[in-house]
């Protein structure tokens, strides 16, 4: 039982430096397309991500608040 604890708490500061490491993530329709460390690579991959689906509700969300960073619009 305590190795299964371990691990959850592992898991639970993994994805923590994970966030500050990509602070940026890509929504599509609210789902989560990929995260990224720059916020200009974030909205390129939105970008791309518009273009790709022009009717999709596409935006860049900072991943430790979530809130909305930009919203993509053609």
């Amino acid at each position: 039982m305590a190795s299964i604890e371990s691990a959850v708490a592992q898991h639970r500061r993994s994805d923590r430096s994970n966030t500050v490491a990509l602070p940026y993530e890509v929504r599509i329709n609210g789902s989560r397309r990929g995260a990224f460390a720059d916020l200009r690579d974030a909205i390129a991959s939105a970008r791309l991500a518009k273009q790709e689906r022009p009717s999709a509700l596409i935006d860049v969300a900072d991943r430790a608040t979530g809130q909305l960073m930009i919203q993509v619009d053609l």
